[in-house]
């Protein structure tokens, strides 16, 4: 049994943060707002009152949190985990951040005498919650080997795929084929509509074709009616692109499909729909193309 700490309790670190409870870790959390603990408390985890005491309690500190802002302000800050490590201890962060971001939290966090994974995952809340993630891992690879089984509570596939700050980069180009593929699949979608095709039988061709994928299944249901309650939302993959642009920037390398796409995420933004799930760049297309469902 591991003694783990866990920081960030949303959507998908309340259910991650249970994956490990059900295999019989001890768990500790802090979360900002500390009613989102609850459910995780009522499972059996321990609150804490803030990073600082989680990494001074536990051997394995998880991060999972919205942005690399909020990653450096829970590990760099005067009661973030940096200032409660000691030496021989292991950070993951499981966050999807800029590689830039993450290599200050790594530099803090070696000067401690501690090491960093970097863990992103793919996939949505209802992987999560079935311990089905996809975990893409950079860092010390011996580090990696001791936090593997707890990795392997959360998530069916595992990859380890560098010595540094490759598995970000990685994260940004998974994100960047999935956020394309939205706006791909809402103009094949809406010129069959606007050809006068049901768009219920539409998508569920486009799924079972060639050009079907895991992500056109799990996103065909929404399409077809038209309604676009978020698992991951516009305004979280605005982000992930904008991440992607730096990190393009870095390595001196040009995306010109990538910025087409984000601009249209600007405009479902621009009209109201920045909470929506990201798919909903179909609706924004037959708005568009002056269709209304």
């Amino acid at each position: 049994m591991a003694k783990v700490g866990w920081i960030g309790l949303g959507n998908m670190g309340n259910p991650m943060s249970q994956n490990l409870l059900k295999a019989g870790h001890d768990v500790t959390v802090w979360n900002r707002t500390k009613a989102k603990a609850d459910e995780v408390m009522a499972a059996g985890a321990k609150w804490a009152d803030s990073p600082k005491e989680i990494a001074e309690t536990c051997d394995f500190i998880f991060t999972m949190v919205s942005d690399g802002p909020t990653l450096q302000a829970v590990t760099l800050g005067e009661n973030g985990v940096v200032a409660g490590l000691s030496s021989n201890k292991i950070v993951i962060d499981m966050s999807t951040v800029s590689p830039a971001e993450s290599a200050k939290v790594n530099d803090a966090i070696e000067e401690k005498g501690c090491k960093f994974i970097r863990g992103p995952v793919t996939g949505s809340t209802v992987l999560a919650v079935n311990a089905t993630l996809g975990i893409l891992a950079s860092g010390d690879k011996a580090a990696y080997d001791k936090v593997l089984p707890l990795f392997e509570a959360m998530g069916k596939n595992q990859f380890y795929v560098g010595a540094d700050e490759e598995a970000r980069v990685l994260k940004l180009c998974l994100n960047v084929m999935i956020g394309v593929t939205s706006q791909m699949m809402g103009e094949a979608v809406v010129l069959a509509e606007k050809a006068g095709l049901d768009v219920e039988q539409v998508c569920e061709v486009m799924a079972g074709s060639a050009v079907g994928s895991p992500l056109v299944g799990y996103k065909k249901g929404l399409v077809s009616k038209g309604e676009y309650n978020a698992a991951f939302s516009v305004k979280l993959m605005m982000k992930d692109f904008d991440l992607a642009f730096d990190a393009a920037k870095q390595y001196g390398v040009t995306m010109p499909v990538t910025a087409i796409t984000r601009q249209a995420y600007a405009a479902a933004a621009a009209t109201g729909r920045g909470d929506k799930d990201f798919f909903v760049l179909t609706q924004l297309l037959e708005e568009q193309s002056g269709i209304k469902r």
